[in-house]
């Protein structure tokens, strides 16, 4: 889960939402995308599918999103979200597997305990997965190149879905940087093929920042209204 401040409330976006959206972008990238790239664009947050449908807050009453859920879970979700990639497309699952591997590792130093132990169990078991992947694919070209793009677009994604409009002026999405002009996002350099690419994702309106209990977290999620959150990306005007 996607969890933004808005007013008095929330607005919350589902992880396998942002992925899509991620998707969109794979699609239109400039160079082209194949269908691995492609699928686990759209595909690597599907491990949170099934905890979406029960998501949880933390002690304070606060929801959780996919940076404060408890690092058993968050490994959990990863590993089932790899199996799934990997069991259709070996080499989506080979490339989700990079992503997570390397947002986990990332973090890492910020780990204790229990929970850096568990971190680096997950760490290990994907670093041998992958070579043996490597290996039975054939130690394939443009892994890396197709990482660096599966980094941007969900990257990209994020951005979009975490910060309103007006916070997303002058921010670098790795090597691009974004400016907001006349309601729309301008990226420099400019990734896609379309000259103009309108992206749209729904998010759930929450009246409240916290809740009493988790099934008064949830049952408000499944009465919240849901408002689509609409961008135009564009190239520089020069």
């Amino acid at each position: 889960m996607i969890i933004r401040h808005e007013g008095q409330g929330l607005l919350a976006i589902t992880q396998p939402d942002h992925a899509r959206l991620a998707g969109v972008f794979a699609e239109s990238w400039r160079d082209g995308a194949g269908p691995s790239l492609v699928a686990a664009s759209h595909h690597h947050d599907d491990g949170w599918i099934d905890w979406e449908k029960a998501p949880t807050i933390d002690e304070q009453g606060r929801p959780h999103d996919f940076l404060t859920v408890p690092t058993d879970e968050r490994v959990a979700v990863y590993r089932r979200g790899i199996d799934i990639l990997a069991a259709n497309d070996l080499a989506a699952g080979l490339l989700t597997s990079l992503h997570f591997r390397r947002l986990l590792a990332g973090g890492l130093k910020a780990l204790q305990g229990d929970a850096r132990r568990i971190a680096e169990d997950f760490l290990a078991e994907q670093s041998a997965w992958e070579a043996q992947t490597r290996r039975q694919l054939g130690e394939p070209e443009g892994l890396e190149a197709d990482y660096r793009v599966l980094s941007a677009v969900d990257y990209l994604s994020l951005l979009l879905c975490m910060r309103p409009l007006d916070k997303l002026d002058a921010t670098s999405v790795l090597t691009m940087r974004m400016t907001v002009e006349r309601g729309g996002v301008i990226l420099d350099p400019y990734p896609f093929d379309a000259g103009e690419l309108t992206a749209t994702v729904a998010a759930r309106v929450l009246p409240a920042t916290t809740f009493d209990d988790g099934e008064a977290y949830r049952s408000a999620l499944a009465a919240a209204p849901v408002r689509e959150l609409n961008w135009t990306l564009a190239r520089p005007p020069h």
